[in-house]
């Protein structure tokens, strides 16, 4: 009863944004709840976004978006059972896939392959009139790290790290939500913030849109030696134009962003939503550009773990390239 209450709250909000079916809610019999990020960011919008397309196309499923603290809390809450799919990136899926790491010890395969998304790019952004240049600028500084639960905070305590800064004893850290620091950064209280993400972010777009900004370069020797410690990392650049006042190319450094899904998901329920959300790419790219990008081309790039057989049922019929050769090579 209380996790039927839950869903119901949280769909009744969906509804209300999403312009969902009140009348198919009451005939649906299977919960889809799909871990994202904090309410407001960019994997809320898009697990809201696959709420509405699955409950307006899928019979029988109640999908809904929960606000998560992140991608390493949503792994957790699929592996608790208190989710069925979650937005992560490609380091922690394979991890979490085969009980390495934080996981060792969790049933292996319980996490599967669902969908690629949009590379998460990682952002160090500061005031404008800041005399902070480079990353190496921020000793003695305010940092913004995100929250704890999050693989922003992960990431960010990774990159200082490896530029010789120790969060706590070289700068101040400050463990706080991706809105709160940009409200941060623009109040004073802040001197820079990390996050990594797939752009354009909204609280980043809003920040901008409110004051002068700048996005620092990460030097290629460092992201060089982050890419050295884990294959999910890849080269990629933040482009030019992707916000305001971004004229150039910002040096970065990348991780896969993917969609997650339990392995105890019906096959037919994966392949019916599966099929729901590639034939509405068209909507998903109103709810946030970076659908714009996603094509059946691309939408397993990434993935180093096997995908959910349902999902993997429907690239096989979509003709997804290459989906043979690497089913094979994951044990799919």
């Amino acid at each position: 009863m209380e996790k039927i209450m839950k869903y119901s709250k949280l769909f009744t909000s969906l509804a209300v944004v999403g312009g969902l079916a009140l009348a198919s809610q009451a005939q649906a019999d299977t919960y889809l709840s799909i871990g994202s990020n904090p309410v407001g960011n960019t994997a809320y919008q898009w697990a809201a976004g696959i709420s509405d397309v699955v409950n307006k196309n899928v019979s029988g499923v109640q999908a809904a978006a929960e606000g998560t603290k992140g991608y390493v809390a949503n792994v957790q809450l699929m592996l608790d059972g208190k989710v069925e799919a979650g937005f992560s990136n490609t380091k922690l899926a394979y991890e979490a896939h085969h009980a390495e790491g934080d996981y060792a010890g969790q049933k292996p395969g319980q996490i599967m392959g669902w969908m690629s998304i949009k590379p998460i790019i990682m952002h160090v952004i500061v005031m404008d009139n800041s005399d902070i240049k480079s990353i190496s600028d921020l000793k003695g500084k305010r940092v913004g790290m995100g929250q704890p639960g999050g693989t922003s905070m992960l990431d960010a305590d990774f990159l200082m790290r490896t530029n010789g800064l120790e969060p706590g004893k070289d700068f101040k850290d400050f463990r706080v939500k991706l809105p709160a620091m940009v409200n941060m950064l623009g109040d004073g209280q802040l001197d820079a913030l990390i996050w990594n993400g797939s752009p354009p972010m909204p609280p980043v777009i809003k920040l901008k849109s409110q004051h002068k900004v700048r996005i620092l370069d990460i030097p290629r020797e460092i992201s060089a030696k982050i890419r050295a410690s884990s294959a999910a990392y890849t080269e990629g650049d933040l482009p030019a134009n992707t916000y305001a006042d971004q004229p150039k190319d910002v040096m970065s450094y990348r991780l896969g962003n993917v969609l997650l899904i339990k392995s105890d998901v019906p096959e037919e329920i994966v392949y019916q939503s599966t099929k729901a959300v590639m034939e509405n790419l068209d909507f998903m790219a109103t709810v946030h550009p970076a659908w714009k990008k996603v094509s059946k081309e691309g939408i397993i790039n990434g993935f180093t773990i096997p995908l959910h057989p349902g999902a993997l049922r429907y690239y096989r019929e979509a003709g997804v390239p290459g989906i043979e050769e690497f089913a094979k090579s994951v044990g799919n």
